[in-house]
């Protein structure tokens, strides 16, 4: 082989390998509703289809472009040496390296050159091509992605061999990648808001999207103890001042107890009793409910939403692993945790969503004690104190009463895990509301972190 022929290579095989390092990065990295518009406004079916079938498996692509971007990559190393190594390519600079074969010389000179030109033709020119017009080119390459995937077809099992291989070696499942999606994405969303790219509400509505999937329905239902209801043989006149009083458009009714659904009473199905009940006929509940859906406390909110939307109701029954009532939710708790705290004429301001109010001089923070632990924490970060997570319970009057093994009084104060905490409210049954601040130094824990510790110290 001549040393024309050796440059002819590396020059063409350094093109091909820029080429398809531009299309390997840009199918990686490209945004799939752009690509799929600038197809559509293309006006061109075929290339339309193209994309669609690109889009359908990107993963499969963008592994078949790597294939002869390795390849060309390769092919720069060795029409670079060829070149060098011919008798008479470096005699002008040295007349000592006229040989007929590769000498170290001509194999160091090869690496030195081919890594210069690859780091600059097949990495920073390709990279920034992908990340400002990566789209463009995908779209406009249509075809050469489409003829390369066919063209590899058979390798591509031997890749997703692979890939399956080390997924269970890591012992990575669908849910886990899914999880680290998530993580990524709230990531993202965290970096717009420290560059400006949008402000806090939009970061809270773009998180709450993302976590929609992972949510349960547990996390924005309405406790057991916190359902207002009506017995099964309460009269007109008791259910009429309920209705009125209330402010809820949709009650559920009760046998012996909660655990005991009749139905749910829609208060508009007593409009005929509440304009002129003298001339309406005989009141009977059991003929005027609905019947009740049911939903485990574990499902998703998205899974909820979806079935809510099918059923055509607005309201749902949520039950516990034992069958009993755990609680109750609506759309509109599924509304609230995307687009925040919903408040309507009926409500009172007072009773909303449960908060914290932090006291940056005292350096201490009052929580509503229904509020989950996880919440709780991302508002007492302000403080550099957190309340420790335990799966003994999900919130902070949860902690509370794990850690003192009790329902405290108000007023009472106990150190643990680092906080110093006060019960400003409590009622015979639960926790209201409490007083976190750093524990103070040199004060000791007046009982163990663990729960476990706890229950054996006794």
């Amino acid at each position: 082989m001549s040393a024309t022929t050796g440059f002819f290579i590396t020059l063409v095989a350094l093109f091909a390998s820029g080429l398809f390092a531009t299309l390997h990065m840009a199918l990686r990295t490209l945004v799939r509703t752009t690509l799929q518009d600038m197809a559509e406004d293309s006006g061109k079916p075929a290339l339309h289809r193209r994309v669609e079938r690109i889009l359908d498996d990107i993963d499969g692509h963008g592994v078949a472009i790597g294939l002869p971007r390795v390849i060309s990559t390769l092919l720069v190393v060795v029409g670079l040496l060829f070149w060098i190594s011919q008798p008479g390519a470096l005699a002008a600079a040295d007349p000592a390296t006229v040989s007929s074969s590769p000498t170290a010389l001509h194999i160091v000179l090869t690496i030195a050159i081919a890594s210069v030109a690859l780091w600059l033709f097949a990495f920073i020119v390709p990279s920034s091509i992908a990340e400002h017009a990566g789209e463009t080119i995908v779209l406009r390459l249509a075809w050469l992605v489409r003829v390369v995937y066919m063209l590899a077809t058979p390798v591509l099992g031997v890749s997703r061999l692979v890939d399956e291989i080390v997924r269970r070696l890591a012992k990575i499942d669908a849910k886990r990648e899914a999880e680290v999606l998530e993580a990524e994405l709230l990531s993202v969303v965290e970096e717009g808001r420290a560059e400006g790219q949008f402000d806090e509400t939009e970061q809270d509505m773009i998180e709450a999207v993302v976590e929609f999937r992972s949510t349960s329905v547990e996390q924005i239902m309405t406790p057991r103890t916190e359902i207002k209801a009506l017995a099964y043989t309460d009269d007109l006149e008791v259910v009429k001042a309920y209705v009125r009083d209330g402010g809820h458009s949709r009650i559920p009714v009760y046998r012996e107890n909660l655990d005991h659904l009749a139905g749910i009473l829609y208060a508009k199905d007593l409009l005929r009793w509440m304009s002129s009940p003298d001339e309406s006929p005989a009141f009977n509940l059991d003929e005027i409910l609905r019947p009740a859906v049911f939903v485990p406390e574990t499902k998703t909110v998205r899974e909820l939403m979806a079935e809510l939307l099918a059923q055509q109701v607005h309201i749902a029954m949520v039950i516990d692993e034992y069958g009993g009532t755990a609680g109750l939710v609506t759309f509109e708790d599924i509304v609230e945790e995307i687009f925040g705290e919903i408040q309507d004429e009926y409500e009172d301001p007072t009773q909303g969503t449960p908060e914290v109010v932090i006291d940056a001089d005292a350096r201490t923070a009052v929580i509503d004690a229904r509020m989950n632990v996880d919440d709780a924490n991302d508002e007492l970060e302000a403080l550099k104190i957190e309340i420790p997570d335990h799966e003994d319970y999900d919130t902070v009057s949860g902690f509370v009463t794990v850690h003192l093994g009790r329902i405290p009084a108000a007023g009472e104060t106990f150190v643990a895990d680092g906080l110093a905490v006060e019960v400003l409210e409590a009622e015979p049954t639960r926790v209201v509301r409490i007083r976190v601040g750093a524990e103070p130094s040199g004060e000791p824990d007046e009982g163990p972190s663990d729960p476990q510790d706890r229950v054996m110290a006794k």
